[in-house]
């Protein structure tokens, strides 16, 4: 929208141009119009204010917030606490890591001592705690293995799809089954029985019309009166057994319908337990070779307390210890990495997390950005105009919630990689501004005339 304001005292010059000229159109030829000389130029563009300091922060891995230190608007200094992270588990790593440093350096310096009688008993019954766990789980993992073996997967494969067979064959069977013959012949039926009824009603209030017949005559007709409806309930009941049947016909099928779904769920159910019933002896298999293997290298140990320790073993002790370090310093730096600090000084902009909630890892916690440093970062500044701009430029800017107040620019940067959108490609500028006033707020929409030449 702001890009009609391209060159618009030049396009006000030639409307004032072309009135005049429509006004003496009847008295002289229309002289072209010329753009008045000294009109500048310009680019006009929208973009947001920013600051040229800003950063999003997050935590390296994750975790519970125990503390939210800071709200939006708080200004912060360089290294302040913002968000702490619950840190007992944390604490608990650092507190193992620390111990396993210990033992290391206590292995490492009985290797250099020489170990006691009392190391190398010791030893010994942790050797055998070993041994006696590797062979239990041996065990255990060949039982696994031969429970898995006496599974029948043919077999309830083979039982799922004769039920799936027999339930499909009892739906088609049903469907074949068709009442409506018995209804429509119940119907028929009734509406004979409603005839006679009707014609008997007629032939009896005749009779009763004409007194003077004998009365045998008239007890003949209300005994057919009395006949006729009886039939007609009779015929009544029969065509409501006949809708009743049809109706039960239709559950039934429905239920068959049920069934034959729920069997063909149970059948795939049962492929899919034999598909991976390989894939099960397998792993047991890999399970007990790995578990054998364990066994065999725990038997052949010998207690390197006995002996005094090798160059090699030295060494290895010392590789062990130096790695109890590094995994002690890796827990103490996600201790400190609990506390998230801010890494410059600024003022704190939004705040995206509460207390007591997880937060995964990279998620946003809160943003924060130095205010001094607010310039304008332009968003819709296309292909075309970007040829034109350059930096050095000057420009004036405005903003909607200060619209009497204009801001004085600078281009000072250009990016050199273009951004897609929904309207289109465009670059960003950076434009300076030569003064800040307090109004204006991180995020505010401005409007920026870049003088081109």
């Amino acid at each position: 929208m702001r890009k009609a304001r391209v060159s618009g005292l030049i396009l006000l010059a030639v409307l004032v141009s072309g009135w005049a000229s429509g006004c003496a159109a009847a008295k002289e030829p229309t002289p072209t119009p010329e753009v008045q000389a000294g009109l500048t130029p310009v680019v006009s563009v929208t973009g947001e204010l920013v600051p040229a300091l800003w950063a999003t922060l997050s935590h390296p891995t994750g975790g519970i917030v125990a503390q939210v230190l800071v709200e939006p608007g708080d200004p912060v200094a360089a290294g302040m606490v913002l968000v702490r992270l619950d840190t007992r588990e944390l604490e608990t790593a650092q507190q193992v890591a620390q111990r396993e440093v210990d033992a290391q350096q206590a292995l490492l310096s009985q290797l250099l001592e020489g170990a006691s009688d009392q190391v190398i008993a010791r030893a010994d019954r942790e050797h055998a705690q070993q041994v006696a766990q590797a062979q239990v789980a041996l065990n255990v993992r060949q039982q696994q293995l031969e429970q898995a073996v006496a599974q029948d997967v043919e077999g309830d494969v083979a039982a799922a799809q004769a039920r799936l067979r027999r339930l499909e064959l009892q739906l088609a069977e049903a469907r074949v089954q068709d009442l409506q013959p018995s209804v429509t012949a119940a119907q028929i039926e009734l509406e004979r029985a409603k005839i006679a009824l009707d014609d008997a009603q007629n032939e009896y209030n005749k009779a009763l019309d004409r007194p003077w017949e004998d009365q045998s005559i008239r007890d003949t007709w209300a005994k057919q009166l009395k006949q006729a409806q009886l039939n007609y309930r009779l015929t009544q009941s029969h065509l409501d057994s006949a809708l009743s049947a049809q109706r039960a016909h239709n559950i039934s099928l429905d239920a068959l319908g049920a069934q034959r779904d729920e069997a063909g769920i149970l059948l795939q159910q049962a492929i899919d337990a034999r598909d991976a019933y390989t894939a099960t002896l397998s792993i047991a298999g890999a399970e007990i070779e790995a578990a054998q293997l364990q066994l065999d290298h725990l038997q052949t140990w010998e207690n390197p307390y006995r002996d005094k320790a090798s160059e090699q073993q030295v060494a290895q002790a010392q590789a062990r210890l130096e790695q109890a370090e590094l995994s002690l310093a890796l827990a103490e730096r996600r201790l400190q990495d609990a506390e998230i600090r801010a890494p410059l000084e600024g003022t704190v902009g939004a705040v995206y997390v509460r207390a007591g909630e997880l937060v995964s890892l990279g998620q946003p916690l809160l943003t924060l950005g130095d205010l001094s440093t607010l310039r304008v970062e332009t968003t819709d500044l296309d292909e075309i105009d970007v040829a034109r701009v350059s930096t050095g430029q000057e420009a004036t800017v405005t903003f909607d919630a200060l619209p009497d107040k204009v801001f004085a620019g600078q281009v000072t940067r250009i990016f050199p990689m273009a951004s897609s959108g929904t309207g289109g490609i465009h670059y960003t500028a950076v434009i300076e501004l030569a003064e800040i006033a307090p109004e204006l707020r991180w995020g505010m929409t401005a409007f920026a005339d870049i003088q081109v030449e």
